[in-house]
């Protein structure tokens, strides 16, 4: 009988190391799990961190771009409205050569339509003289 007790605290305590073997990697697992999600915030902050400060960066250069795309937006307008202005100029001074000589054909018109007329009028007042 004592073998048989023998046997079965041996089984009992073989038993009992494996329980304790389990509880102890359960525990190292729940430590490990501990870690992990620790390790885990602190990415999970880091990462947040790093969001928001590259959040702030892009917003920085966003502002910086618009305010340079706006001084060239005003530049450039300036600039188009200084040739619109020459340009305008010179279609004044075009415009104003171009009555000029409009004005000079039309005089000159109407210098050879009267001159005409009245050589029609002396050529019937000799006919008529003549006649």
């Amino acid at each position: 009988m004592d073998q048989q007790i023998t046997g079965r605290v041996s089984t009992l305590e073989t038993d009992v190391a494996v329980i304790q073997s389990n509880y102890v990697r359960r525990d190292e697992f729940s430590a490990l799990r501990e870690e992990v999600g620790v390790g885990f915030a602190k990415v999970n902050a880091k990462i947040d961190f790093v969001h928001t400060e590259l959040n702030g960066k892009i917003d920085l250069v966003h502002a910086e771009l618009l305010g340079k795309m706006n001084g060239m937006h005003a530049e450039l307008h300036g600039k188009i409205d200084l040739v619109h202005a020459e340009l305008s100029a010179k279609m004044d001074v075009g415009f104003a050569r171009l009555d000029a000589r409009i004005d000079h054909a039309i005089a000159t018109l109407l210098k050879w339509m009267f001159a005409s007329q009245i050589s029609v009028a002396a050529m019937f007042i000799a006919a008529i003289k003549y006649l």
